[in-house]
């Protein structure tokens, strides 16, 4: 949910500058998709942020994909941005507690943050081939 103080264009403005019809932003409201500041009146307020993630749907939802998979993409973009957050504030930790140890100990650490190989490529056959 965007902040108050960022939360600063009324559902018309957002509307007009993402390219959408007003009644499509709150159906993506409905749907979970985007949610809005409300002012305590009720009035929705959106956020650079919130306009980012319509126009995110917007090219979703062009390239063919469906509000129920648009909604798992963005859960899952979520998901991996926590999951990233998670991990380099683990490996601070482990550097700090390494540190302290005076640079003895665990070259899993080491290993781990210089080595970034790609995924293998899984061949499957084609079972209606």
């Amino acid at each position: 949910m965007a902040k108050a103080s960022d939360a600063v264009y009324i559902i018309s403005v957002a509307a007009e500058i993402v390219g959408m019809h007003p009644q499509t932003l709150r159906v993506y409201e409905r749907k979970g998709l985007v949610d809005p500041y409300r002012t305590p009146g009720g009035t929705r307020r959106y956020s650079q942020a919130d306009l980012e993630r319509l126009l995110l749907i917007q090219e979703l939802s062009n390239a063919g994909v469906n509000l129920e998979g648009i909604k798992r993409i963005l859960e899952l973009q979520a998901d991996n941005k926590r999951l990233r957050s998670q991990v380099d504030r683990l490996r601070r930790l482990l550097e700090e507690a390494e540190a302290r140890r005076g640079g003895r100990g665990s070259t899993l650490l080491r290993i781990h943050t210089t080595t970034k190989r790609p995924l293998p490529d899984i061949r499957r056959e084609n079972p209606f081939a």
